[in-house]
């Protein structure tokens, strides 16, 4: 019994989690795929040039597999022995040691061809597909959707990678300490039932056997929880036989009740995973600009000030956004056209600082964190915001809460610099804009 239990837990939680990741990596798959043009994908996988709209579906990978730490994200499709890039995520730590983003059809033979074939019938299924997959970069299970266009042509797969190693350790860990309790019980079972045998030899015994042997033909692999009941045998003898038989009576309950305790924890469980989920990504998106939160952020820079800290990173800067006439809009106009204002403003910012991570700290404030090529020609995007929001503004042929205004300061990380310093320098050049812009209205 003790066995049927540890086997049966094993495979029901095995069951349990690889659903909870089918589940989530399933999520994630479509919600990424409802935010990405795939015909324009589609066309730019057929001319092998990056579209205007290529750059936004980069970002957004580069996003997510950070927000959600995955093993990979990447779309692609097999040609030959190769695999063939459309789009991959680059995450921040692998940025962060200077590495670029995928090209557009760069090819890759690191993908033994039994894999290969794995994303080539995933391609041409209408469905999402799960599978595990080893590369030279590691074991990983795998979720693919196909990627299609308009007019149902099958052109890729998007997929998302787990670490198996991760995975395997999560289910070994819970399964150990499920079977370490079984067997805990089926041992304190075995010791009853030994010394029930040395202290009795009559009549009694022969019954008890009798109801112990019915109990355990009813539980052997029986799954309905109400037919597990024990026949206790009318014994009064008034000694240690009469003691086991109600021992074995209550045991019985006992484990009765410790099975559906398992079954309604894994219930909560899987429940409880999913709210998470479902907070997480809640807590890390800002519900109106869909970019990074001020939770996110907070999290942004703690990471940065570790790599700070492990001297990973030495440039670095903070570019931080404020919107104007954000007051006046939401009193002349509603607030419906307000957010207008805040979403038209929050594209212009994604699209110059296309690299980088941006964040809305406020309802009026955004922040960008400049690494890499976009901290190389900080100025220079600086200089193209400026100019941008300027002509917006002055555009007399657009709708007041289209002609968006900021305000922007930027602020270079220094030898000796905590991420609140170089934040504060960035407030305060944003703040000195803001007031020469208004003297120049004046």
């Amino acid at each position: 019994m003790c066995l049927l239990f540890s086997v049966q837990a094993y495979y029901s939680y095995s069951k349990t989690l690889y659903s909870r990741y089918n589940e989530k990596l399933s999520s994630l798959l479509n919600h990424i795929t409802r935010h990405i043009d795939l015909d324009d994908l589609y066309q730019s996988v057929i001319t092998g040039e990056k579209s205007e709209k290529y750059p936004q579906v980069q970002e957004l990978l580069n996003s997510i597999v950070d927000e959600f730490n995955l093993f990979y994200l990447y779309s692609g499709f097999v040609r030959g022995k190769q695999m063939v890039n459309i789009c991959s995520a680059t995450s921040e730590e692998e940025r962060s040691r200077g590495e670029q983003d995928m090209e557009l059809l760069e090819t890759s033979d690191a993908y033994p061809e039994e894999e290969l074939k794995k994303f080539s019938t995933a391609t041409s299924l209408d469905e999402i597909s799960f599978f595990e997959e080893t590369s030279e970069w590691g074991a990983a299970y795998t979720a693919c959707k196909p990627l299609v266009n308009s007019t149902g042509v099958h052109y890729g797969v998007l997929c998302a990678d787990i670490s198996t190693e991760a995975l395997h350790k999560a289910l070994h860990k819970s399964i150990f300490y499920s079977i370490l309790l079984t067997l805990g019980t089926g041992i304190l079972f075995a010791t009853i039932l030994i010394f029930w045998l040395r202290r009795n030899v009559t009549g009694p015994i022969v019954a008890l056997e009798k109801s112990v042997q019915k109990f355990a033909e009813q539980s052997h692999r029986n799954k309905d929880l109400a037919a597990l009941v024990f026949d206790s045998p009318d014994i009064n003898t008034h000694n240690e036989v009469e003691s086991l038989s109600n021992a074995i009576t209550k045991m019985t309950e006992d484990m009765k009740v410790y099975v559906q305790d398992i079954v309604k924890a894994e219930q909560t469980a899987k429940s409880a995973q999913e709210k998470a989920d479902n907070m997480t990504m809640l807590a890390y998106k800002d519900a109106l600009t869909h970019v990074g939160s001020k939770i996110a952020y907070d999290n942004a820079a703690r990471a940065l000030a570790k790599d700070v800290a492990d001297n990973s990173i030495s440039e670095f800067g903070i570019v931080m956004i404020d919107l104007n006439n954000l007051k006046v809009i939401n009193d002349s106009y509603g607030h419906a056209n307000g957010n207008t204002y805040i979403s038209g403003a929050c594209h212009i910012i994604c699209t110059i600082f296309r690299h980088s991570p941006v964040f809305r700290i406020g309802g009026d404030e955004f922040i960008v964190i400049l690494k890499n090529d976009d901290y190389a020609v900080r100025q220079k995007l600086v200089d193209q915001a400026r100019q941008k929001f300027f002509e917006t503004e002055n555009d007399n042929s657009k709708e007041p809460w289209e002609r968006y205004s900021v305000a922007i300061g930027i602020a270079e990380y220094k030898a000796g610099d905590t991420i609140e310093n170089v934040f504060t320098r960035a407030d305060e050049d944003m703040y000195q804009n803001k007031q020469n812009m208004k003297k120049a209205r004046v």
